[in-house]
C-alpha cells in the first residue's frame, strides 16, 4: 500500500497553514505536531453562539449565523477529536442546545432552522425539502446527536436519554445494509460512544454495511465513503471527520 511521502505531507502542511482557517490550523498541530487541545478549543470558540449552538460557516456549505443541529454535530465532532471534557464550557452549552432544540413531537432535531435560506448554503440545505432530503432526520443528526448526549450525559434528562437510545435502536432495525452514506457516518458516531448501551448491535449493523465503502480506484472518483489508509510510521496520522 502506498503512504504519504515526507514531500507530500509538507505539502499538505504548507496549504493548510497558507489557506486554512485557525481552527484547521490547530486541529492539524493538535494530530501531528503535539499541539494543545486548549488551542483548538479556543479557535473553536468563535463559531459557537449564546445560545450553546454552532454556526458561523463552520459547516462552509451553510453560512447563516443562526446555530443549527448539523453545525453543532460538527462542532461536537471536534470537541470529541480532541477529547474535550464533559464540563468544558463548550461542551455544556452545546448539550443545552441540543436539549432545548429537540422535537419531543416527534422525537427528532430538524437538521436546519429556516434561516438557512438567508444566507448563502448549498442547494441540499434547503429548509423546506430538508425532512425529505434528510429521511424526516431519524438518523442524520438523531442518531449521532444521542451519541453526544450519552459522552457528555451531565444534565441530561434520564428519560429523554432513555427514550430517544430506544428509538434510534428501533430504528437501525427497520433500515436496509445498504444505509446512505451520511447516515452510516451518523451510526459510526454513535457507535463510538463507549457508554451506549447496545452498541455492539450498532457496529454489528455497520459491519454488514461496510460494502457501502468505495473499493476501487473508479469508485473513489465520487461522492463516497472513503477506506481508511495506512499510515506512514513517521507520522501519527488521525483523519479528520467526516462530516455527516
Amino acid at each position: 500500500m502506498r503512504q504519504l511521502t515526507h514531500a507530500a505531507f509538507q505539502r499538505a502542511k504548507n496549504f493548510i497553514m497558507d489557506q486554512g482557517r485557525a481552527l484547521d490550523q490547530r486541529r492539524f498541530e493538535f494530530h501531528f505536531e503535539d499541539g494543545s487541545a486548549d488551542a483548538v478549543l479556543a479557535a473553536l470558540a468563535p463559531y459557537q453562539n449564546d445560545d450553546g449552538g454552532f454556526a458561523h460557516s463552520l459547516e462552509p456549505d451553510i453560512r447563516t449565523p443562526a446555530s443549527s443541529a448539523i453545525v453543532t454535530t460538527i462542532g461536537f465532532q471536534m470537541l470529541r477529536e480532541v477529547r474535550a471534557p464533559a464540563n468544558h464550557i463548550l461542551v455544556r452549552k452545546g448539550i443545552q442546545y441540543f436539549i432545548a432544540t429537540y422535537d419531543e413531537s416527534q422525537q427528532v432535531w430538524p437538521i436546519v432552522p429556516p434561516e438557512v435560506d438567508e444566507a448563502p448554503h448549498a442547494p441540499w440545505w434547503n429548509y423546506e425539502k430538508s425532512p425529505e432530503t434528510f429521511g424526516q432526520f431519524l438518523v442524520n443528526p438523531r442518531a449521532e446527536i444521542v451519541g453526544y448526549l450519552h459522552e457528555f450525559s451531565d444534565g441530561v434528562p434520564t428519560q429523554l436519554l432513555k427514550t430517544l437510545t430506544a428509538a434510534v435502536l428501533e430504528h437501525l432495525d427497520t433500515l436496509s445494509d445498504d444505509m446512505e452514506m451520511h447516515d452510516t457516518l451518523c451510526f459510526v458516531r454513535l457507535a463510538e460512544t463507549k457508554t451506549l448501551p447496545n452498541r455492539d448491535k450498532v457496529w454489528a449493523k455497520l459491519a454488514r454495511a461496510a460494502q457501502g465503502v468505495a473499493r476501487n480506484a473508479e469508485q473513489l472518483t465520487g461522492y463516497v465513503l472513503k477506506p481508511p489508509h495506512q499510515p506512514s510510521k513517521n507520522y501519527r496520522l488521525t483523519p479528520f471527520p467526516n462530516f455527516c
